[in-house]
């Protein structure tokens, strides 16, 4: 297709709006159209492939950043799969043991949590995970594109200190957080596939609600925060949301559809 403009969504609390990795058939419509009015539909989420496959082939889409940026894929094309490095993993994990925090390890085929905690189980719950597979040394066995560290936000100043200029550490749920190199984010991913389209002046859009879309909301010509998104967000957007479906209300504002 011709593409004259991006548009670029979060998934959970954003483009997801009927529940987790669903979205509604107004919703749906809309990313259809967008394709029609030539404005490609990316998907710019922290959620890893082996979770968002059945969502994105019922979107009929094929170009999206996964995993914070670690995974990128363009006309379904891998163009980036980052490995997260094993001796940084080890930093991170020894820490976590040191604090009796859980560690969870993702790649796109799965994932691992390092143990089990209140925190961490409430975690689960929320996300109605049923089944956590438990393996401290999964990053061992298998390549890991990103951390998550579930720990409420009274524990985040003990990884930011230790890992200062050295790793993205950002809030994604109130008892979570993703744990990424400072070098990897969803706005290197726009950057990319800006560049694949073919012109680095094309009018872009983002779509979120959560403090690791900001470096999307950086970049986007405009960035569209939800109605309950991060103060941070608001602040960094050009149009905050007022209804439950931002998505939607903000492709009309900027008349996308």
């Amino acid at each position: 297709m011709m593409v004259d403009k991006l548009a670029f969504f979060d998934l959970d609390g954003t483009l997801c709006d009927n529940g987790p990795l669903s979205v509604t058939q107004a919703t749906f419509a809309a990313i259809q159209k967008l394709k029609h009015e030539n404005v490609l539909p990316v998907i710019a989420t922290g959620r890893s492939y082996y979770e968002v496959h059945d969502l994105l082939k019922m979107l009929d889409l094929h170009t999206f950043i996964l995993a914070n940026g670690c995974y990128i894929v363009h006309d379904d094309q891998v163009i980036q799969n980052y490995h997260f490095p094993i001796n940084r993993i080890k930093e991170v994990l020894t820490l976590a043991d040191q604090n009796d925090d859980v560690v969870g390890y993702f790649n796109q085929q799965g994932f691992a949590i390092s143990g089990m905690n209140p925190v961490t189980r409430g975690h689960v719950d929320r996300m109605r995970l049923t089944h956590v597979p438990i393996n401290h040394d999964f990053f061992i066995q298998q390549p890991v594109n990103f951390l998550n560290l579930f720990i409420m936000n009274t524990r985040e100043e003990i990884y930011q200190t230790a890992f200062k200029n050295q790793l993205s550490i950002l809030r994604y749920a109130p008892d979570a957080v993703d744990v990424m190199p400072i070098e990897i984010s969803k706005a290197q991913g726009i950057l990319k596939i800006k560049k694949l389209v073919g012109h680095s002046n094309i009018e872009t859009f983002a779509f979120g609600d959560q403090n690791n879309d900001l470096s999307m909301f950086s970049l986007a010509d405009y960035g569209i925060a939800m109605k309950q998104a991060t103060l941070g967000l608001k602040q960094r957007a050009t149009y905050v949301a007022q209804s439950d479906h931002g998505v939607l209300e903000g492709l009309k504002h900027y008349g996308l559809i």
